[in-house]
């Protein structure tokens, strides 16, 4: 069973992300208002249950048991493993008490990869069912979300999770070379250089593969990585990428095996040709 944090930590790690995307022409919101994920607030089943009433466009059962219920049809191609949505989600129980949703920290959306384990394996295979304009309602079967340990305190064992997804667009690649992929989300500021003197890089990261969601996770032990010119027990890509950071920023890394670790993969953490992605805030650049 693949068991990661809370969606609202989640948040947590990209909080300041949306700011910085807002300052750009933002994707337009083709859900119609009658369908608005804002009014997802209720804590009763009835509410829940009446939102969704005579709005169902489409509904199409998984072999797994997911259920997916479009209240609003998007277009284009369907969304694909290694891409970057913007998403507004509310996460509820069969109960109708929500109990997340990227709202919890006052953004308007959150940036998400898909295929990365960045939540349970049912966001996912949910996604990779979806387009940009779609809104849904994914029922997911307790075994592709928190499973038979559920969250003490927050999803009892075994319970059935009601996911609601709009997709509000694609976000491209800043830059896309060489088996190496970034998306930034919070700009950084430029740090001083001293002639002589290298940098020191001082960087939280939450790393997953398609098969693992915990490679590594320094802000889950609270003890950021360190990162200077040259060292050796950092993987080609991301040599690359940390040269170029600037303090504060926020950014997705995504690194095809060439960049990582190749065709021998990384003990039992990481397998054989398998790519890798690394969300990663910096926070300091100091010269040593």
């Amino acid at each position: 069973m693949k068991i990661l944090f809370p969606c609202f930590l989640l948040i947590v790690l990209i909080t300041g992300c949306c700011e910085q995307a807002k300052k750009k022409k933002g994707p337009k919101n083709n859900i119609i208002k009658s369908h608005s994920i804002d009014s997802l607030s209720s804590t009763n089943k009835s509410s829940l249950t009446d939102f969704e009433k005579d709005k169902v466009k489409e509904l199409k059962k998984l072999e797994n048991g997911m259920i997916i219920k479009w209240l609003n049809k998007g277009t284009g191609n369907k969304l694909q493993v290694g891409e970057v949505v913007l998403i507004e989600y509310r996460l509820a129980l069969p109960d109708g008490k929500i109990i997340d949703g990227n709202q919890r920290a006052h953004l308007p959306f959150i940036p998400f990869i898909i295929g990365y384990n960045m939540q349970t394996l049912g966001w996912d295979i949910a996604l990779q069912q979806l387009k940009v304009g779609d809104f849904v309602k994914v029922e997911m079967p307790a075994f592709l979300g928190r499973g038979e340990k559920g969250i003490p305190g927050l999803i009892p064992p075994n319970s059935v999770n009601w996911l609601y997804l709009k997709i509000l667009a694609r976000v491209s690649p800043e830059y896309n070379q060489d088996g190496i992929k970034t998306w930034t989300f919070a700009p950084g500021v430029e740090t001083e250089s001293i002639p002589g003197r290298e940098n020191e890089i001082e960087y939280h990261a939450l790393i997953s593969t398609s098969s693992n969601p915990n490679v590594m996770n320094t802000y889950r032990a609270k003890f950021p990585l360190k990162y200077t010119k040259g060292q050796r027990n950092v993987v080609p890509g991301l040599q690359q990428v940390l040269s170029k950071v600037k303090k504060g920023q926020k950014i997705y890394v995504l690194l095809d095996p060439k960049q990582a670790y190749g065709s021998r993969g990384y003990v039992n953490i990481v397998k054989p040709n398998e790519s890798v992605f690394y969300n990663i805030t910096v926070k300091d650049i100091r010269p040593i």
